[in-house]
């Protein structure tokens, strides 16, 4: 008979979370079989630490070891924000036909755009490709500082060779 693998549970307070742009609890559950590399079988942005807790059971898992090891559960965190990051620049969407007819689109020219969500850090940045008849979602990242907003800038540039038309919040 053989035993289920370990799972564990790791809590840190005051990461971001990328979809709400707000600093909450993470926490993320792993399995490691045979001492190979941690397997992340799920992972919880919430205001409340017991969410999280709530989140795994309501997840179906019931039995973990709560890990209080920062570093681990900071890697594990770099690790998922890295390929949010990574999916995020590499994947461009041709957004719906309507959006060429509605504003800001029907009134501005051809050209590569920027566009903040807000005015305020963290902030989602998106590059907006206008054509003749189409809007492009280009590349997107979450920006939690001024650099980071303007390094997007510099690789946005770097990838199209052109300079933006203008900058407008969305």
């Amino acid at each position: 008979m053989t035993s289920s693998p370990p799972y564990y549970l790791g809590l840190v307070p005051n990461l971001l979370n990328p979809i709400q742009l707000d600093y909450e609890w993470f926490g993320v559950l792993w399995l490691e079989e045979d001492h190979h590399f941690p397997v992340i079988v799920g992972y919880w942005f919430s205001k409340e630490r017991s969410e999280i807790k709530q989140n795994a059971i309501l997840s179906g898992f019931s039995k973990w070891t709560e890990i209080s090891d920062q570093q681990i559960v900071m890697r594990m965190y770099q690790s998922i924000r890295n390929k949010q990051k990574k999916q995020d620049w590499e994947n461009r969407t041709r957004l719906s036909i309507r959006t060429i007819f509605k504003p800001p689109w029907n009134e501005v020219s051809s050209g590569l755009y920027i566009i903040k969500s807000r005015d305020t850090y963290p902030l989602h940045a998106s590059a907006i490709l206008k054509k003749k008849f189409f809007v492009w979602l280009e590349h997107t990242a979450v920006c939690e500082t001024e650099e980071e907003f303007h390094e997007f800038m510099k690789r946005v540039n770097e990838e199209h060779q052109m300079e933006f038309i203008m900058k407008f919040k969305h």
